[in-house]
């Protein structure tokens, strides 16, 4: 039996953010607080400080929504691309077809329900 002198990946050194202060931003509860927050889907609070903090919690949901949206569209778009062009076995399961319809529609409620004034 040989043995490797070498792993059959790259290893990669652990990144040690130890020193970082900020444990909203380097903790799983950390960001998952913020993003409850407030937090729009590049991960910063909504910019405009002239609103309340209530309608900048509602634009960051909507903006959060809309870009889970349009993933999720994109992703109907080359299943249906996959149906008319690939053969049979390579198309989505139908399940997964109308789990995206489900949440495309989901998610467009809520922002028909965030965009609203309270």
């Amino acid at each position: 039996m040989t043995t490797r002198r070498n792993p059959p990946f790259h290893a990669v050194e652990p990144i040690n953010d130890d020193t970082n202060p900020a444990d909203d931003l380097s903790t799983f509860q950390g960001c998952l607080t913020r993003i409850r927050e407030g937090e729009g889907s590049d991960g910063l609070p909504w910019p405009e400080e002239n609103l309340s903090d209530g309608r900048r919690q509602s634009l960051a949901r909507i903006d959060r929504a809309a870009v889970g949206i349009l993933t999720a569209v994109e992703m109907l778009h080359a299943a249906n691309r996959c149906t008319t062009m690939a053969t049979p076995r390579r198309h989505l399961d139908e399940g997964v077809v109308e789990g995206l319809f489900f949440a495309c529609r989901e998610l467009a409620e809520l922002v028909c329900r965030e965009v609203r004034p309270a």
